[in-house]
């Protein structure tokens, strides 16, 4: 599944979301940057998935009670249906 359909379907169930990206392997663009090994990417992968867990829980806690973004709402009129035929 791409990023595109995730993000339809987030939109489609009314569902807020974000991206979290974390840079592993600096030597693999930045020109001048020393090479690493792979131990060193697979030490900093262990300490990114660390720390996006804990954006994800700050992120989660810092959510409004009350929902007042477009995505709360992006379905309204997505259901033409009238409530009573829904079963």
């Amino acid at each position: 599944m791409t990023n595109l359909q995730e993000a339809k379907l987030a939109r489609e169930a009314e569902i807020c979301y974000a991206t979290v990206a974390m840079v592993t392997d600096y030597d693999c663009w930045r020109e001048g940057h020393d090479a690493v090994t792979i131990e060193e990417i697979v030490a900093v992968l262990h300490q990114n998935a660390e720390n996006a867990s804990k954006v994800v829980k700050a992120a989660v806690a810092a959510l409004p009670e009350a929902r007042t973004c477009a995505c709360a709402t992006a379905a309204k009129y997505a259901v033409l249906t009238q409530r009573d035929m829904i079963s």
